[in-house]
């Protein structure tokens, strides 16, 4: 029963899943191959040499003109994290409040399944959607340094793209709690996103503020991404929150989803 309830949230992702993967495999490529010519002109810094150099760090544009530089600006630093996390939060969405809203997760639970396998089960399915679209998205920026011999840290990729894929499943382990405890689609959707946009502008904007600098620690994208990873490698103390956070988020909705009642449509 539980493969089967795996196999029906894996079959319910594919079409958006082979549409997000295409446009991320496209962005991907997209940004590599313009590096060979922009490098070669030296243009990547004065892009941002008008630039603070607070404003520069926040929008993860250090050392632009380095292989590292050039990824954390276009992709790693703001549009990989958003992507993905927004790819977890609405396909969480949609197989939890949204289901649920539409009344098919009534119809399913009338069936001898507990309501924890069937929300576990969806997790898990979201949870191999953003993985194999993390691996899809992380080779070819493997694949893409070494044949255009860019300056990187193969260590580094792996680091930064793992970082990534823990920050999509810790925003989709929030949808799964709002979901869990009752909210609908909309307001699941919202909350989530609302989060993921806090976490970035207290990770990011708000340290640029003297006294606000310390509301950095407190954002899952600092945990991810504080500490540079596609430039230094695994941050062991950024993993371990990001998987503590999701395991929590993801105890809190199964409890209140076995305790509360299931809306009908």
């Amino acid at each position: 029963m539980n493969r089967e309830l795996l196999n029906r949230g894996l079959g319910a992702q594919r079409r958006s899943a082979l549409v997000w993967g295409g446009a991320l495999l496209v962005l991907t490529v997209s940004v590599l191959a313009v590096w060979p010519s922009m490098s070669e002109s030296g243009s990547l810094d004065a892009l941002v040499s008008g630039m603070s150099p607070e404003l520069i760090a926040a929008l993860g544009l250090e050392q632009f003109g380095s292989a590292a530089g050039f990824l954390n600006g276009n992709l790693y630093a703001l549009f990989f994290p958003l992507l993905f996390a927004v790819l977890g939060i609405m396909h969480m969405n949609a197989l939890t409040a949204g289901d649920e809203d539409a009344g098919r997760l009534e119809l399913l639970l009338a069936l001898p399944i507990s309501r924890v396998s069937v929300y576990l089960n969806r997790f898990i399915a979201v949870v191999l959607v953003l993985a194999a679209i993390t691996m899809l998205v992380g080779g070819a920026v493997g694949i893409g340094a070494m044949t255009l011999d860019m300056d990187l840290d193969i260590t580094g990729v792996v680091a930064a793209t793992l970082s990534i894929f823990l920050l999509a499943v810790f925003h989709a382990a929030l949808a799964l709690a709002l979901a869990g405890l009752g909210l609908r689609a909309v307001a699941v959707l919202a909350g989530s996103l609302g989060v993921l946009v806090l976490g970035y502008v207290a990770s990011t904007l708000l340290p640029l503020i003297d006294s606000l600098d310390g509301v950095a620690a407190a954002s899952p994208w600092h945990w991810a991404l504080g500490e540079q990873p596609l430039e230094n490698g695994f941050d062991g103390t950024g993993i371990a929150l990001l998987l503590g956070g999701q395991l929590i988020l993801l105890v809190v909705g199964l409890v209140a989803v076995r305790r509360r009642t299931i809306r009908t449509a």
